[in-house]
């Protein structure tokens, strides 16, 4: 990288270009995919349409499922673009963009200007970063407000200055405002083991940690007081009780049991350095033992240690998972493997930190073969529409990677991580081009919900099982009813009037064949199927066309 690592304002340029083509480039370009970005858009669609910038709303009824802040954030967006995908993933795209600024500058507070560069270019290149910086959830605003709240912290830590606590308190403000307490408990947590073990207690005792804790008030209690005087206990039962404490304790999801999920997560998320983050925290441990270390490298090696497994015992405990939930550690993962790259790189760099990133480096080539076989061997027998698609995008990576192994050879290692990243960057054009509009069929509600318009008229209702509900809403402009539970499906389809449903076809197929109570003893009519979705109404359509009439065998 040329030392381009020291002039901050020219690398942040750099930083900004890569972001821009990385989470910009043909943002709107999918349809938003159900249940979840599509929950978050149409729940701010609601508020826009109510003009309501307190409760979240989501088919017309108040929901708390997460903050406010996220909701205010693609609320904004629709005023200034429309109501559309791009709007909706805005957000996460321009805090992608400042994660990546915020990470060059904490690794330059904890570590040096190049483990900043390298922490930030990892952090953008790698899978899941990437994903959610394209997509209209809440885990990168999240995690960004995180990543500014440490780097605040540590700014403080570092200069003694009062008013970097109070940005740090206002960052975890927001994190909190973004989706909930869990993550200040944590974050808190972090910093408590980190210094017991640097045993920097002097340094604690200077921090202005009641500002701090002001700021971080100031920024969170205000929402929360003017929820809870609008519903109460409602509010505290749902948020607080349902979606922090029992889902922590209850699995919410038929995936997640097992104690090694986020395991395949970081390595799959993570990819392609998470092949280097075994040897790497091995390489941080050495660190943060190190009596020669520096004082605030050594704490930068403790608290990145403490940040990503704090993170991830956590949610390896908790019942509920998802492959979101363990993004926040991606910040130490970043800095881990960045510290990595830089050792290397070092003139008279120790013989093992030679040979174990050497063994690093060429497991992740040999990983991406592997990877590339075994995907396109899957998906030639199940998904043949895609596969000409994936097989360019394998070309590409094995082709950058192939590259990269060249310069690797050559010793020309700043080159071969620049060519890793393109290797990543460069699979944006053939997966937007040739993957994702054959993926939108199936993983979204836009096609399903244009057929629906083309078939209600008036006020004709319509339901739906929960997945599609957000979907169906955003791209319909109805409320759909819930028709998950069997009950609500049949008086759902007892309607005197005409009614429209969108539900799994095999579930439309269960309700004739199985014998659950109450039991549906009427004809229906399929008249559109995609993927495994079906259009089902309970009249004979007015044109007589259909796919497939159902009912009761006698």
């Amino acid at each position: 990288m040329a030392k381009i690592y020291d002039r901050p304002v020219i690398f942040i340029l750099i930083l900004t270009m890569l972001a821009g083509y990385l989470f910009f480039f043909n943002l709107g370009g999918l349809a938003l995919t159900d249940p979840d970005e599509t929950f978050y858009a149409q729940t701010a669609k609601e508020m826009l349409g109510r003009g309501e910038w307190i409760t979240p709303y989501l088919y017309g009824k108040p929901q708390f499922e997460k903050p406010i802040l996220f909701y205010w954030l693609v609320h904004i967006s629709y005023k200034i673009f429309g109501v559309n995908e791009f709007a909706a993933r805005f957000p996460s795209a321009v805090f992608g963009l400042i994660g990546l600024i915020a990470m060059y500058l904490l690794g330059a507070v904890l570590f040096n200007r190049r483990v900043g560069a390298f922490a930030a270019i990892i952090l953008a290149s790698n899978v899941e970063y990437v994903i959610l910086s394209r997509a209209c959830v809440t885990d990168m605003v999240l995690t960004v407000f995180m990543l500014l709240g440490v780097y605040r912290f540590f700014c403080g830590y570092t200069t003694g200055k009062k008013f970097y606590y109070i940005l740090s308190g206002i960052g975890f403000g927001m994190a909190v405002l973004t989706k909930g307490p869990v993550f200040i408990i944590l974050a808190v947590g972090v910093f408590i083991i980190s210094f017991l073990f640097s045993r920097d207690f002097s340094s604690v005792k200077k921090m202005p940690i009641f500002w701090a804790i002001f700021a971080y008030l100031a920024v969170t209690v205000p929402w929360y007081a003017a929820v809870y005087k609008i519903h109460g206990t409602t509010f505290i039962n749902e948020f607080f009780g349902f979606q922090n404490v029992t889902r922590f304790m209850t699995s919410e999801h038929k995936i997640g049991s097992q104690v090694y999920y986020n395991i395949p997560i970081i390595m799959g998320g993570f990819f392609p350095w998470s092949i280097f983050v075994p040897f790497g925290l091995w390489h941080m441990f050495k660190r943060a033992r190190a009596k020669s270390t520096a004082t605030p490298e050594k704490m930068g090696a403790i608290f990145t240690l403490a940040w990503f497994f704090v993170i991830f015992f956590f949610f390896t405990a908790s019942s509920t998972k998802l492959p979101t939930y363990i993004f926040p550690s991606f910040i130490a993962l970043a800095l881990t493997v960045g510290v990595l790259w830089d050792d290397f790189l070092k003139t008279g760099a120790a013989s093992v930190t030679k040979k174990g990133f050497a063994v690093s480096y060429w497991l992740l080539m040999a990983t991406v073969i592997i990877a590339a076989a075994g995907i396109l061997i899957y998906l030639y027998s199940h998904y043949p529409s895609i596969f000409g698609g994936v097989a360019v995008i394998c070309l590409c990576i094995i082709s950058g990677m192939a590259l990269s192994c060249a310069a690797f050879i050559r010793k020309k290692f700043a080159l071969s991580f620049i060519l890793i990243v393109c290797a990543v960057g460069v699979i944006l054009i053939p997966l937007s081009a040739l993957v994702l509009p054959e993926l939108e069929r199936y993983e979204t509600s836009k096609e399903i919900a244009g057929k629906l318009l083309t078939y209600m008229k008036g006020d004709e209702r319509l339901g739906s099982e929960s997945n599609y509900l957000p979907g169906l809403a955003f791209y319909t402009g109805k409320l759909p009813v819930d028709l998950d539970r069997h009950h609500n499906l049949v008086a759902f389809l007892s309607s005197p009037e005409r009614i429209w449903c969108v539900l799994k076809e095999k579930n439309h197929r269960f309700l004739y064949e199985l014998d659950t109570k109450p039991i549906y003893t009427q004809p229906s009519y399929m008249v559109y199927k995609i993927g495994k979705r079906a259009i089902v109404t309970n009249k004979i359509p007015e044109d007589g066309v259909y796919l497939l009439k159902r009912e009761r065998v006698k």
